[in-house]
This record gives structure tokens, C-alpha cells and sequence, in this order.
């Protein structure tokens, strides 16, 4: 069933990529007409984790709003979670929680038209709840943008400045990029919290992230 949902066009043609048939449902709401196959994988405890998280993945994508709860429950697992090192990049860094941040950013364009906005925005402000904790890439600052999770961002940044503890990525670098998209929403934290960043870390290339938030100073 995945192959047809996923790893086909709309007019029945292979592709070998999922996310191209993901991204395509923003151009043609025909894809959409997928859902209901999509939450019967999902469903399905036979089905392989790597395809019920396809599902996810496309379902958070295009908007639906039953499955963000799954996202959040996800995020709330953390390290925990059974689709944590699934999926991972030429470094061996996980792509599990990047893609499902990005998933759910891309999700905003079918539910500010047609509802589920309040499902997406807690299950996004579970996934930010997780960037001092878990390697995100960019996709994480990129979906979180938005006003409706500034205060998530603070905490996040706030609880991370301080930690102590090693970390499988680089935590100042990703903690900085967060900072600097609060910093469009609520400028005066994000200050506060780029220059206690830069109390801790005052390398060239944390300086270069935040520059958007203080001064630059070589």
C-alpha cells in the first residue's frame, strides 16, 4: 500500500524519493485524497516503523490534525523514542526529528485555511521543547517562526544556556539559531539570552549566527 501512497505520482508514475509526492500535495490537493490510506498504515502495528513514519511524516505535512498528537507524543519521548536513529545523515546524526519539525512547519499552509492550527502548534511546541536536547539541523528554527511559540523558544534557550552536560551536536550553535528567531518575536529576551550564549561560547561562528540579535565583535 505505501508504494501507491507515497512512492507513486498522481498519475501512477514511480518515484524514489517519498518526499517528492509530500511536497507535491502544496501545488495538487488530489494527493490529499491519500489521508485516509495514509492513517491506515499508521495504524497498522505490522507495518514497518520506517513506513508508519512516512505517514506521519506526509500526514503532518498536509495539514491533518489527528496526527499531530502522534508528533507531540513523539517529541515527548525524546531520546526514547523507537524512531530516534532511524533515519541518519552521512555523519550518523539523526534525521528522525529534523524531518518531522519540517513536516510540521510545512503542515501551517493546510491548516491556518482549514483548521487543526492548534494541534500543529502544540505538537511544534513539544519539538522545540527538545532543542537543547536533540540534533535538529536548521529544520527546527525554520518551523519555528512563529509568534505562537516565542515562549517555548525562550525556555528552551533559557534551560539550555546553562546545561553542563555533553552533547552529540553542537548545542550553542543550535540554541544561537533559536535564539535568533525569537529575537523576531520578542526581542528583548532573545538579547538577554544571545548575550549569555556569548558568555558561554564566543566562538567565531556562534558570533556569526547571532548577529542578527547583538553587535557583531570580532
Amino acid at each position: 500500500m505505501i508504494r501507491e501512497l507515497l512512492f507513486e505520482d498522481i498519475d501512477g508514475g514511480f518515484t524514489a524519493d517519498p518526499e517528492t509526492v509530500i511536497d507535491a500535495a502544496a501545488a495538487d490537493p488530489r494527493y490529499l485524497a491519500r489521508v485516509p490510506g495514509l492513517r491506515a498504515v499508521l495504524a497498522d502495528a505490522a507495518t514497518g516503523r520506517y513506513h508508519r513514519f512516512l505517514a506521519v511524516q506526509a500526514l503532518a505535512s498536509w495539514g491533518h490534525a489527528p496526527v499531530y498528537p502522534v508528533v507531540e507524543a513523539t517529541a515527548e519521548a525524546g531520546r526514547r523514542s523507537p524512531w530516534l536513529g532511524m533515519l541518519t545523515d552521512h555523519d550518523g546524526r539523526d534525521r528522525t526529528f529534523p524531518e518531522l519539525a519540517a513536516a510540521v512547519a510545512e503542515g501551517r499552509r493546510f491548516t491556518i485555511p482549514n483548521g487543526g492550527e492548534e494541534a500543529r502548534i502544540a505538537a511544534l511546541t513539544a519539538l522545540v521543547g527538545l532543542g537543547d536536547e536533540l540534533f535538529f539541523d536548521w529544520q527546527l528554527a525554520y518551523a519555528a517562526d512563529e509568534p505562537a511559540v516565542a515562549d517555548a523558544l525562550a525556555t528552551t534557550v533559557d534551560r539550555g544556556v546553562d546545561r553542563s552536560d555533553e552533547a552529540d551536536f553542537d548545542r550553542v550553535l543550535q540554541l544561537a539559531d533559536l535564539c535568533a528567531v525569537l529575537a523576531r518575536h520578542d526581542r528583548p529576551r532573545a538579547v538577554e539570552l544571545a548575550e549569555r550564549l556569548l558568555r558561554k561560547d564566543f566562538r567565531l561562528t556562534v558570533r556569526t549566527h547571532l548577529c542578527s540579535v547583538v553587535p557583531f565583535r570580532a
